[in-house]
C-alpha cells in the first residue's frame, strides 16, 4: 500500500475531514507521513498557490519544531509559534484518525532546521575555507545524536509514536533558500577533519584539490571538472568519508534509541541514487538500518535537484550553460540524450523514475522495502499517471506520493479515475 505527506499547516489550516476526504480518492493509501519539523521552503515549491488552503495562499517553512516537546539545554530546534494543545498537528492527526485504517509515521528533518542552544556552534557543517553553512548540523558533531535521541522519546511519550521517517539525513547540496554549490564542499569542523586524519586523509591537501576543482568550474571547463573529480583519489576518499560519517550517524542514532526502547524503527527518506552519493548517502550501507526507504525520482524536477539553478549559478551564456548540463550528466551518470533546452521544457524522461527505482533495488539491502516518491504537484494529470506506472512497473515496492498540500484536485481526480479502472 502507498503512503501520503503532509505540511503542519495543512493539517491546522485545512482540517483533517478535508484532508481525509481528498486522501481517499487514492484508493491505495495505507501510510501517512505527517511533517513534525519543517525545513527553509516555500510551499508550494517552486511556485504556485496551496490549492484548497483558505487560511494561506503560500506557507514558508522556518525550519521550527511543531510538536510540544520539553525545552533541551545544549541543543534544540526553535518552537513553532502558536504551538498549543488546540494548535498541535501530530496530535490533531492521532486523533483524528485512531478509529480509521491509516497507519500514521511522522516524518522529521534530522540534520537541517532553525537549531539553537549554547551547543549550537560546536555542532554546525563547515566548509573548506571555515564558513558555517546555516542551519545544518553535522553528522560527525558531539551533541546532535543527544539532542535526537532525546527529542524521539519525548515525541513517543507524547504523541506514542515508535516509527518514524527520517529526512534530511545529510550534507547540504547546492540548493535552499539561495543557490550555493559551497554547501557541496563539506564538512571541515573540526569532528570531520579530526576523524579524517585518523584516517589518514590528508586534510591540507584535500582542501587544495578542492580549491583547484572550483578553479575549473570558475573558468567554465566543466567536462575537465568532471574528469579531475573522478580521477582524484583525495577527493573519492572524501565523497566516501562523508558517506560513512552519515550511515555511522544513522547507526548511532537507531543503536541509541533502541537502548530505550527497542520498538524504535527509523525509514529512510534519501535522495535519489544519482546524486545521492555526492551527498553522503550510501544505499548499500545506509540501508541496513532500517526496513523501508522512500527516495523521490521526480523526472520534471530533475530527480528533486535544482538543476536550473546550479547551471545557472555556473554559467552565463546558452553555450557554457548546454557545455555545463552535459558535464553535470556525465558527472552524475544521467545517460539521457537532451539538450538543457530540452531539460528546461521537459526534465528527464519518464524512463528516468524507473531508472532511478531499479537501481534503487539494485544497491539496497535485499530486505529494505523501497516507495518511489510521486512528484503529485506542478505536473498535468497524464503526467501524473505515467509517472505512477514508471513507479508501479520498475522494482519499487510500493508508491509514496510527495504531497497533499501541493496537489491540484484535478490530479487526485485523475488517481482516483485511474484506481478505479484499475479495480474493474
Amino acid at each position: 500500500m502507498s503512503g501520503i505527506q503532509l505540511h503542519p499547516h495543512d493539517i491546522l489550516d485545512e482540517g483533517m475531514p478535508q484532508i481525509m476526504s481528498y486522501i481517499r480518492k487514492l484508493k491505495d493509501v495505507r501510510y501517512i507521513f505527517p511533517e513534525v519539523n519543517t525545513i527553509f521552503e516555500r510551499n508550494p515549491n517552486p511556485v504556485g498557490n496551496l490549492p484548497r488552503n483558505a487560511v494561506h495562499e503560500v506557507v514558508f517553512g522556518t525550519g521550527t519544531m511543531h510538536a510540544i516537546l520539553p525545552s533541551y539545554q545544549g541543543l534544540d530546534q526553535r518552537r513553532e509559534p502558536g504551538l498549543s494543545d488546540e494548535q498541535d498537528p501530530l496530535m490533531i492527526i492521532k486523533e483524528s484518525l485512531q478509529e480509521e485504517h491509516y497507519e500514521i509515521i511522522p516524518w522529521l528533518n534530522i540534520l537541517n532546521g532553525h537549531f539553537e542552544g549554547p551547543l549550537l556552534a560546536h555542532n554546525l557543517v563547515t566548509d573548506l575555507d571555515g564558513q558555517v553553512i546555516p542551519h545544518w548540523l553535522c553528522p560527525n558533531a558531539p551533541d546532535v545524536i543527544d539532542f535526537w535521541e532525546q527529542a524521539l522519546i519525548d515525541l513517543r511519550k507524547r504523541y506514542g509514536y515508535t516509527t518514524y521517517m527520517i529526512d534530511r539525513i545529510r550534507y547540504p547540496d547546492w540548493g535552499g533558500e539561495e543557490v550555493n554549490p559551497r554547501g557541496l564542499l563539506t564538512c571541515f569542523c573540526p569532528h570531520c577533519e579530526r576523524k579524517m586524519k585518523e584516517q589518514h586523509i590528508d586534510v591540507s591537501a584535500l582542501k587544495n584539490n578542492l580549491r583547484q576543482w572550483i578553479t575549473l568550474f570558475a573558468e567554465k571547463k566543466f567536462d575537465d571538472a568532471v574528469t579531475f573529480a573522478e580521477n582524484n583519489a583525495l577527493i573519492q576518499e572524501w565523497i566516501a568519508f562523508r558517506q560513512q560519517s552519515v550511515t555511522g550517524f544513522v547507526e548511532r542514532l537507531i543503536e541509541r534509541v533502541r537502548t530505550v526502547n527497542e520498538d524504535f524503527t527509523l525509514w529512510l527518506d534519501l535522495w535519489p541514487p544519482a546524486y545521492s552519493w555526492m551527498l553522503g548517502q550510501d544505499y548499500a550501507s545506509i540501508t541496513k538500518c532500517s526496513p523501508a526507504l522512500k527516495h523521490f525520482p521526480y523526472h520534471k524536477l530533475g530527480g528533486g535537484a535544482d538543476v536550473q539553478g546550479l547551471i545557472h549559478y555556473l554559467a552565463h551564456t546558452a553555450d557554457e550553460q548546454e557545455q555545463a548540463f552535459q558535464a553535470f550528466k556525465r558527472f552524475f551518470a544521467l545517460p539521457y540524450d537532451l539538450t538543457y533546452e530540452m531539460f528546461k521544457q521537459e526534465g528527464f524522461p519518464i524512463q528516468f523514475v524507473a531508472d532511478q527505482n531499479n537501481k534503487v533495488r539494485s544497491l539496497s539491502d535485499p530486505n529494505t522495502r523501497i516507495y518511489s516518491g510521486i512528484q503529485m504537484w506542478n505536473i498535468s494529470p497524464q503526467n501524473l499517471i505515467e509517472a505512477v506506472q514508471a513507479g508501479e512497473n520498475s522494482a519499487a515496492d510500493e508508491l509514496l506520493y510527495y504531497c497533499y498540500g501541493w496537489a491540484a484536485d484535478e490530479l487526485f481526480e485523475a488517481l482516483q479515475t485511474y484506481r478505479e479502472k484499475g479495480m474493474n
